[in-house]
């Protein structure tokens, strides 16, 4: 397995943490405080919802919302602060949390100025939702893997490893496997037919897999190792949770009436996903569970298309 120096001493750090609760550096020694903790946790909530509830292109609640100068803005505000903070000797520990934020909120600019919406083919409607999704994807995933480089770290700090596949693997295609089998047998409330879905298989899963493995590249992989020296796992899973949660406030595919209990039903995916990423210290488990769990969204699109 792969990662960066800086999250092998990270590891390294908490472990020292655990084993001698009287030593370790003034990382080490903010986390023993539980209301440091909460601090740190409510800061970091609430730049997530900057990021990915005010900032989201996908609906206008906020005036905010798939405003370019608004985005332009916090992710240059965030990349100032990554590097003032990486010049401080007292707070230089948070200039990874900054960056990653900077690249949630660059990645957010490249999707709301649609720089690969000439992608997107419109000869049906299921080739549109497609192509659509796969313009999204380059728009989040490039710049990510780009920032990440560029800051020096290998993509094993986001999680794009073995880790361990083994446990990843059966995990991810079980749950996979059972959300496939709730779909097909009417769990999601549509009538559609084996014969209409079989044609449709290669969008379908180009689909899930295009938005499973960006929306847990950009709501946890980027996160995940960066908040954990602060927060333990417990908390960093929940934090990113809330944020996914929220960022699905103004979901366009479900109905008013419905958008609370999809809140909570998206919190549940993402705090699953969220801890077996970093459990298992590999993307993949979480992608085909995130996958599986979008088969109850795409079934439903696909019916309303029919």
């Amino acid at each position: 397995m792969s990662t960066d120096s800086h999250y092998q001493d990270t590891a390294a750090d908490n472990l020292k943490e655990r084993q001698s609760p009287l030593q370790g550096s003034d990382t080490e020694k903010l986390s023993k405080s539980s209301s440091s903790r909460l601090g740190r946790s409510l800061l970091f909530l609430l730049c997530g919802l900057a990021v990915f509830l005010f900032g989201s292109p996908y609906f206008t609640i906020f005036p905010t919302n798939k405003n370019p100068y608004y985005l332009f803005a916090l992710a240059t505000v965030f990349l100032a602060g990554s590097f003032f903070l990486r010049r401080s000797s007292r707070f230089s520990q948070y200039q990874p949390v900054a960056y990653a934020f900077f690249i949630a909120s660059f990645a957010n600019l490249i999707l709301t100025l649609g720089l690969f919406n000439f992608l997107i083919q419109r000869e049906t409607a299921l080739q549109e939702v497609v192509t659509d999704k796969l313009a999204q994807f380059l728009a989040i995933v490039l710049p990510i893997i780009i920032l990440t480089k560029i800051a020096g770290d290998d993509l094993g700090s986001i999680f794009i490893n073995r880790g361990n596949i083994r446990t990843g693997l059966i995990f991810g295609l079980v749950s996979f496997g059972l959300f496939a089998l709730l779909a097909l047998t009417g769990a999601t409330g549509i009538d559609i037919t084996l014969k209409a879905i079989i044609p449709a298989v290669p969008g379908i899963l180009i689909f899930v897999f295009a938005n499973s493995i960006m929306e847990e590249l950009w709501f946890r992989a980027i996160f995940l190792k960066r908040f954990e020296p602060f927060l333990a796992v417990l908390l960093s899973v929940l934090v990113t949770s809330l944020v996914f949660g929220a960022a699905h406030f103004g979901a366009t595919y479900v109905s008013a009436a419905e958008i609370a209990s999809y809140i909570a039903l998206v919190f549940a995916v993402g705090f699953v996903a969220g801890y077996v990423m970093l459990k298992t210290d590999s993307i993949w488990g979480s992608v085909l569970f995130h996958a599986g769990a979008d088969l109850m969204v795409i079934l439903p699109v696909l019916d309303s298309l029919s």
